[in-house]
């Protein structure tokens, strides 16, 4: 099956979704650290914690309009027919195939969040496991290499 033509305004919405997507990455990547560091990071400040919250609240705010687009997208790549290949392949928790993006958002902050993907073991402090960090990241980017591809089919 092939997608119909989006709209102007599912068009923006595609790009708007993209975009908060990186800069939801982008924030956690910052605040976890890098593999090249030996320390833990410091703690998120206010600001990074506000930055999540206002990404969060977009996404939350939005996921109900962008659902359908996103499963259009999922059934263009025929994933319906066999979900345990992207599973498998990516990383993505098959409980979050219709909106694998939700994963990184629907923690209330980021102390949660790290909590939530098992990254520490208590949210009352900040030391992010860089283990487990390394096994996150790749789904990071294969989201957003989704969100690139969703682009391309939305632009065809």
């Amino acid at each position: 099956m092939k997608v119909q033509p989006f709209t102007p305004t599912e068009q923006d919405l595609i790009y708007d979704w993209a975009e908060k997507w990186i800069g939801l990455i982008d924030l956690i990547n910052n605040v976890t650290g890098s593999d090249e560091v030996s320390e833990p990071p410091p703690p998120p400040t206010l600001f990074d914690e506000f930055q999540y919250i206002s990404l969060r609240s977009w996404l939350l705010n939005h996921q109900e309009q962008f659902i359908p687009l996103w499963s259009a997208f999922y059934v263009d790549q025929d994933w319906s027919l066999n979900p345990t290949d992207i599973n498998e392949y990516d990383g993505i928790p098959n409980k979050y195939l219709q909106n694998p993006f939700s994963l990184f958002y629907e923690a209330e902050n980021l102390y949660r969040l790290a909590h939530q993907l098992e990254l520490q073991n208590d949210i009352s402090i900040w030391e992010p496991d860089e283990y487990v960090l390394a096994r996150t990241r790749p789904v990071f980017l294969r989201l957003a290499q989704l969100s690139m591809e969703l682009i391309d089919l939305m632009e065809r």
